[in-house]
């Protein structure tokens, strides 16, 4: 039976001034305590010395070096002690009940849970266009229930699990985690989705931020897709085709952003009708990086047109076989 004391809360940090007391604060604020926070930060504002001064209980791991949430998130696990790795981020405020909800669902049997994602900042047209635009699928509706992904700013791991699989990849930012719940779903191991257990996610509110993740999470996607069965694999893994064909599949992807708001959101979508252009720019900008993707891989990212990464190997060994999980610390 898993408790509270038995989840290790994990978040990755990077210049997070702005969010990091909030963020922080909501996991304090818990109904049930989690056994302890654990910030990995590689800021090169004063998020350090504000969670020296303001959170002296929180464990604070800090490198000089650039970190990416992936390997920030592994860093994290490693020093983790409990037997749940709940991951969250430094731009999110978690539900009051969101370590218990947690806990009560590993206690259920299941190995990976994940929950919904709300917009922190719904003042703003350009954070709602890239929450609906990110997020659109991992709303608070619905029943609870086994889905392939969730986004690692709501999601939870028995630690076993999570380091015998080898935790997220280095190059693929911001899509790791959605290569590391393929691989568990190649395995048979699917996450278990409770829209009760809730973040809220501040999103981008300027115009660069907002285009420029829009235009990395496209070209991010399409090189995944050209290394896993999911759809649109076919279009990815032929480069001159994914990039003729990347402004329809932009023009597919706000379709299906504003279909979801008009059915789920149809308030929202009264109120703000300037969201539906907000929407076509950033599927439009989404649809560059598709393309951009098709052309040279991730080289303009990281420096690799076709980063190798262990998971590929661990993938393509989980398509022939099923890998049991050990019992470890998921008794």
């Amino acid at each position: 039976m898993f408790t509270a004391s038995d989840v290790s809360v994990v978040i990755p940090s990077f210049n997070s001034r702005e969010t990091i007391r909030p963020c922080l604060e909501s996991l304090m604020m818990q109904e049930s305590v989690p056994l302890e926070l654990i910030v990995v930060d590689s800021s090169t504002d004063d998020t350090p010395d504000i969670i020296r001064q303001h959170f002296p209980k929180v464990k604070l791991i800090h490198s000089e070096k650039r970190t990416f949430p992936g390997p920030a998130r592994n860093w994290g696990a490693e020093c983790a002690h409990g037997a749940i790795l709940a991951f969250v981020d430094s731009d999110c405020i978690a539900a009051p009940d969101w370590v218990q909800r947690i806990a009560d669902c590993h206690a259920q049997g299941h190995l990976v849970v994940g929950g919904a994602i709300e917009v922190g900042n719904p003042h703003s047209y350009l954070a709602w266009a890239g929450y609906l635009g990110e997020f659109r699928e991992f709303l608070p509706i619905g029943v609870a229930r086994h889905i392939i992904h969730v986004p690692s700013c709501n999601l939870s791991y028995r630690k076993a699990l999570f380091e015998e699989r080898g935790g997220f990849p280095d190059a693929y930012y911001p899509q790791e985690d959605l290569l590391f719940n393929y691989l568990l779903s190649r395995e048979g191991i699917r996450v278990w989705f409770d829209p009760a257990i809730r973040v809220r996610h501040f999103c981008r509110e300027d115009w660069y931020g907002y285009l420029a993740h829009q235009h990395r999470i496209g070209r991010v996607t399409r090189c995944i897709l050209s290394r896993i069965e999911l759809s649109g694999a076919a279009i990815a893994r032929r480069p001159v085709v994914a990039w003729l064909t990347s402004p329809f599949l932009g023009v597919a992807k706000f379709l299906r952003t504003a279909s979801a708001l008009l059915t789920h959101l149809p308030h929202e979508a009264a109120r703000r009708p300037l969201l539906f252009p907000l929407l076509l720019f950033g599927s439009m900008w989404w649809s560059r990086g598709f393309a951009a993707g098709a052309r040279t891989g991730l080289s303009g990212i990281r420096g690799w047109a076709d980063p190798h990464e262990p998971i590929f190997d661990r993938i393509a060994l989980a398509g022939s076989k099923v890998v049991p999980v050990k019992n470890g610390n998921c008794a």
